[in-house]
């Protein structure tokens, strides 16, 4: 169900580079420093490994490495400075070293959101003006279809065509409207 320690922190050691080994170095020499061997003890295991250092504190030394990665020199040194009278009797756990280096990050100034989407200044033209010419004929064809208008020849034809429409628009029958009116105007056959 859980995975062994050594595989995570393996894993973790691949995945995030950690803060160098030199710099956790120099974390535990200040913090030994300020707080003598109280810090060192929440560490030490008595085991020695192959080099002759405590077990305990190696591994204490790689999972700090990695709890600070994310944090500069300076803020580093910041927060250590603060320690002091931040933690005047107890040294700090991790938890709350890195609590100290987010305080002492420096902050980014604000910038202004990104379009999600970049394009030049022609090609938004572009297709603003092909989005426009769209609305403009499809508002076209809903004012047709409200108001009935149909295009119609500027003839007998086309005045036949427009009552016709004027009648289908009415609720009328324009098939009897265009047939009576082909009656009308039809010329008189010699009787």
């Amino acid at each position: 169900m859980f995975k062994p320690i050594s595989v995570t922190a393996e894993f973790v050691r691949q995945t995030v580079p950690p803060m160098p080994a030199e710099a956790v170095n120099n974390v535990f020499k200040v913090m030994h420093g300020f707080y003598g061997n109280l810090f060192l003890s929440k560490f030490s295991t008595g085991a020695l490994d192959a080099d002759g250092a405590d077990g305990g504190i190696t591994s204490a030394k790689q999972i700090w490495a990695h709890g600070l990665r994310d944090f500069d020199g300076g803020t580093v040194k910041s927060a250590l400075s603060q320690c002091i009278t931040e933690h005047p009797q107890y040294p700090p756990s991790l938890p709350q070293f890195v609590a100290l280096c987010r305080a002492n990050a420096p902050r980014e100034a604000y910038k202004p959101a990104q379009q999600a989407i970049g394009m030049s200044q022609a090609l938004r033209s572009q297709y603003t003006a092909k989005a426009r010419a769209a609305a403009t004929a499809r508002l076209e064809q809903i004012m047709t279809i409200k108001t009935g208008y149909i295009e119609v020849p500027q003839d007998l034809t086309g005045l036949k065509l427009a009552i016709a429409n004027a009648v289908a628009c009415a609720g009328g029958d324009e098939v009897a409207e265009l047939r009576r009116l082909d009656a009308m105007f039809a010329p008189k056959a010699a009787a």
